[in-house]
């Protein structure tokens, strides 16, 4: 078995819109609360990712704001 890829294979990071970028890092904020703090902030792990094309984009004032809420992935925000 092989590890998954970050970003997902078939949907580029860079596609994502704002707010799908967003969710995605709600959901992953949650999901990695419980790891160590080490890996979590780690170059190589997801939320690092996240965290790099939020920085990119402009988006950090969004993303402070953002609640760990792991039934945020895929939904679609208006």
């Amino acid at each position: 078995m092989t590890a998954p890829t970050w970003p997902p294979e078939g949907h580029p990071i860079e596609e994502w819109t704002d707010h799908e970028l967003i969710d995605q890092y709600r959901y992953v904020k949650a999901e990695t609360a419980d790891d160590d703090p080490d890996h979590r902030s780690s170059d190589d792990s997801p939320l690092a990712a996240l965290v790099e094309e939020i920085g990119r984009r402009g988006l950090e004032v969004l993303a402070d704001d953002v609640e760990a809420d792991p039934s945020s992935a895929g939904r679609e925000t208006s």
